[in-house]
């Protein structure tokens, strides 16, 4: 069985992290320009993993079922679990819901 999130945009996960980050490390630069890196860094732990599966919304097919997008583009298959993280209305807030393929 594999898990796979299914995480926010690139540039909203990034700013969010980097959000994050700046109450752990105020003062340093956490500007959009390095937003790209610290999304990578974050798919790079989280799929050192085994049968862990970083997908970003944005490359899901528009208007497509996620569940049938992820087996067609990622090869899910059945019973396996995903994660899908969405940003939620408080700022900085995230929010998951966790579910099976069928």
């Amino acid at each position: 069985m594999s898990t796979f999130y299914v995480l926010p945009p690139r540039p909203l996960l990034g700013a969010r992290f980097a959000d994050y980050l700046q109450t752990l490390l105020p003062g340093l630069d956490w500007s959009p320009n390095g937003w790209p890196d610290l999304v990578e860094m974050l798919s790079a732990a989280a799929s050192r993993h085994s049968d862990v599966y970083v997908v970003y919304r944005e490359d899901l097919p528009e208007g497509e079922e996620p569940g049938r997008a992820l087996a067609d583009g990622f090869g899910a298959e059945t019973g396996d679990e995903v994660i899908e993280v969405c940003a939620a209305p408080e700022p900085g807030g995230m929010s998951a819901r966790r579910w099976h393929i069928r």
